[in-house]
């Protein structure tokens, strides 16, 4: 294997990682080997542009990761233009997907796994290899979230700078796994 070109050894990886979800069937693994593994992020996402639905998370042991990505419809205080407080109920779903399309959070604001985030950089046309993606970066104090948009998927990385992780090789191993995946048609 390691005769191989730098660029054929890449083909062959993605390869065996393809091979490695289609046999399970197991996305949850897929996002942990690509986006937790080397330890860039702490939780890991994957949902459907259509709906915005998280349908894959990571880590994957106790299912931690849907602990840290979504949560149940719930009720927030949303503070208002005025200044005052509105009781709303927050699909993060739709949160995500009204991000993914637009850039701009709802007037909810953006909820991921029960955290708001706050919406910093949006690039409709972001470039990498062959490939063309929207590209959005997400934070609040010392956590955020790199999002990228193939043509059908929502790739969430989330990195914790407690956790000794930075913005950087977050958003760097996102757009890697975003790679592989319209790579191979997604």
């Amino acid at each position: 294997f390691r005769s191989l070109p730098a660029e054929l050894r890449r083909e062959q990886f993605a390869s065996d990682r393809v091979a490695m979800a289609e046999e399970e069937g197991n996305w949850d693994t897929t996002c942990e080997e690509w986006l937790i593994s080397e330890g860039y992020c702490y939780a890991a996402g994957l949902a459907q542009l259509e709906d915005g639905a998280f349908y894959a998370a990571a880590p994957v042991a106790d299912e931690a990761g849907w602990g840290f990505i979504h949560k149940e419809d719930h009720e927030e205080a949303i503070l208002q233009d005025d200044m005052s407080e509105k009781k709303m109920t927050v699909n993060e779903a739709t949160c995500l997907k009204t991000v993914a399309d637009t850039g701009k959070a709802p007037p909810e604001g953006l909820w991921l796994g029960g955290v708001k985030y706050t919406v910093t950089q949006y690039d409709a046309k972001f470039e990498s290899g062959d490939h063309t993606f929207v590209k959005i970066f997400a934070n609040r104090p010392k956590k955020g979230v790199s999002i990228l948009v193939t043509g059908t998927q929502v790739i969430c990385g989330f990195y914790d700078e407690e956790k000794g992780q930075t913005a950087g090789n977050c958003t760097k191993a996102t757009i890697a796994f975003a790679e592989y995946l319209a790579g191979i048609g997604y």
